[in-house]
């Protein structure tokens, strides 16, 4: 990624942007926003003892919390913890700074798990979305399409689903990868040079300041 991101973040920002793209849905535009925003330290990963308690803020105060860093972490502990209760938990992410990423994230996370997500968020003109992911599929129950691709700040929900949900007001399902969809150039050109000059090899420090799906919590 050329960030001086863990290789295994480009790898999970790389599996997101395929998949929503086979849903049908978005752009690679909010993963380039999101790479320069971490290249420009204007966002940074998240402080990980806030989110041994299920809520993920940025490491360093005033600055954005990165997509790209915090999504895969927030997605996997959201689909895999429970409460004392055994009641679903919610992790919650404040001041994300691109929120469509981390719904993509979360897509593609529930591809191959016996859980959805839900992922909700207002958007900077107040508007609510919420979001179900279930197994790689995409209903929107509220909100639109074209709120979903609104930059941040946000504060954003994340919490899993334990049967199929019902369909929303739009649905998106992955469609056969033969579809050709376009993509735009000039943010191809520039995600490409990223990730020739920002990744580095992924280890599990590297993972722990921010790799993917490094944390794993049971509240008993």
């Amino acid at each position: 990624m050329g960030v001086g991101l863990p290789l295994g973040l480009g790898e999970e920002a790389g599996l997101a942007a395929r998949h929503m793209i086979t849903v049908g849905i978005g752009t690679i535009d909010g993963f380039e926003y999101a790479l320069q925003a971490v290249k420009q330290k204007l966002s940074v990963g998240f402080n990980i003892d806030n989110s041994c308690t299920l809520h993920f803020t940025s490491k360093i105060d005033g600055l954005l919390l990165s997509s790209i860093i915090a999504g895969p972490s927030a997605c996997d502990l959201a689909s895999s913890i429970t409460t004392t209760n055994k009641e679903p938990a919610k992790v919650t992410l404040s001041r994300v700074d691109v929120p469509s990423v981390i719904l993509f994230v979360a897509l593609v996370t529930t591809v191959d798990k016996p859980r959805g997500l839900r992922v909700s968020w207002n958007t900077r003109n107040e508007k609510l979305i919420e979001a179900l992911c279930w197994h790689g599929s995409l209903s929107l129950a509220k909100g639109l399409p074209e709120d979903l691709l609104l930059d941040g700040p946000a504060e954003m929900t994340l919490g899993p689903i334990m049967r199929k949900p019902l369909s929303g007001n739009i649905n998106f399902t992955p469609c056969a990868q033969h579809k050709i969809r376009e993509v735009n150039v000039a943010s191809w050109g520039r995600i490409k040079s990223y990730a020739s000059r920002l990744l580095v090899g992924s280890t599990e420090s590297s993972r722990l300041s921010g790799a993917g799906s490094g944390i794993a919590i049971e509240n008993d």
